[in-house]
């Protein structure tokens, strides 16, 4: 069975960026203005779409950094973010090369300030998942995606 992002689509555009925390907010604008230009105006379509950007984008910079918290500027230290128009529904994706596989945790502790993230897109998104290298290696990276129904 095919996979819902192997669907084709209608139109795709993507963006390179430096895995840095700057990445996140020119990632949420980048998306504003791809799908405005694609002709969706509605803001709370818009709304939930940069947030699952930022909070995939979020995960992928974080786990771009080293142990120090500082992300090492070199030919891996790029990520990237794509947005594909479907048929029914948008396809957000953000591939990184770290080897690491996403783990949905559930939701943390209240007193916590982090781990929300995967649970927030699980709550707006129709599907979302990750894939690796048709291969299974994660040498490659992995590709995280969620899709969301257009208004």
């Amino acid at each position: 069975m095919p996979h819902l992002t192997d669907s084709p689509a209608l139109r795709r555009d993507g963006l390179t960026l430096v895995a840095l925390p700057n990445s996140v907010q020119i990632g949420r604008l980048y998306t504003t203005a791809v799908l405005r230009g694609w002709g969706y105006l509605n803001q709370e379509f818009l709304d939930d779409a940069q947030l699952v950007v930022s909070e995939l984008l979020t995960n992928s910079v974080q786990a771009m950094r080293s142990a120090n918290g500082h992300t090492p500027v070199t030919a891996r230290s790029f990520i990237k973010i794509t947005l594909s128009e479907l048929r029914d529904r948008m396809c957000v994706e953000v591939w990184d090369p770290h080897p690491g596989l996403p783990h949905p945790g559930g939701m943390p502790d209240a007193e916590s300030l982090r781990g929300r993230g995967l649970e927030i897109v699980r709550a707006l998104a129709l599907d979302m998942g990750y894939r690796v290298p048709r291969d299974g290696s994660t040498t490659a990276g992995k590709t995280v995606f969620a899709t969301l129904p257009f208004p």
